[in-house]
């Protein structure tokens, strides 16, 4: 919810009951030491804690579930499909803070990978989904064949969105080279894939990308699958 002519997002207490009450025959996806990261309610709704960690840290000016949600509704804005926010909460005597929100449907790239069903066509989709987000500022350090997924409309959109940033201009060749190493360090995704398959995501890229041609070498001169 955001509060009118504000544009701030709301900011709900989870009370320990509360908390307790989802809690309730909710699937653990993920946890630490800590405790509890994330977790699927019963309505299929996911709900991400957030811990800070340190106590001299800028999330407890700007939370980062407070960021999840900025990235989201930024996402939106330029037609990115991603999860749709349902909640952002805080916690009583301590800056920990959580987000809920409902999934966005459909599968990801690494689960059509080891499903033979990663084609062509979808691949070439995706250096193009790629070119997209660098070419509107976007540099995601989590961007991987996991955090992809195509819509049961065909789109293709992203999830776990916490630490994406956006720019208000194109990405540098700098921050393209280091987003797509983040992207290649995943050699799993890429083995399955041939040598014309790495070929065709590269050239959809740098189609959609329109860089001048000097920059276009010098970034290709720096891609290694």
């Amino acid at each position: 919810m955001l509060i009118p002519r504000l544009n701030i997002r709301a900011s709900y207490l989870l009370a320990p009951e509360h908390f307790a009450q989802l809690s309730q025959n909710a699937s653990i996806l993920e946890q630490d030491e800590r405790g509890v990261k994330v977790m699927q309610l019963e309505n299929g709704n996911i709900l991400k804690i957030f811990r800070v960690r340190h106590i001299f840290s800028l999330a407890r000016i700007y939370s980062y579930a407070r960021q999840f949600c900025r990235n989201a509704d930024r996402l939106k804005k330029i037609g990115i499909p991603t999860v749709e926010i349902v909640q952002l909460f805080h916690f009583e005597d301590s800056a920990d803070t959580a987000v809920m929100y409902q999934p966005l449907p459909g599968k990801t790239l690494r689960q059509l990978n080891n499903a033979g069903e990663l084609d062509q066509a979808l691949i070439k989709e995706f250096g193009r989904f790629v070119a997209r987000l660098h070419q509107q500022g976007i540099y995601f350090r989590s961007l991987h064949f996991g955090n992809v997924v195509r819509t049961p409309e065909g789109q293709l959109g992203l999830i776990d969105i916490a630490d994406l940033k956006t720019k208000s201009y194109s990405l540098t060749v700098w921050h393209r080279v280091r987003n797509f190493r983040h992207l290649l360090r995943y050699r799993e995704d890429w083995a399955t894939l041939s040598p014309t398959d790495r070929q065709t995501f590269l050239d959809s890229y740098f189609a959609v990308a329109a860089l001048p041609a000097d920059t276009e070498t010098e970034l290709r001169s720096k891609l290694t699958f």
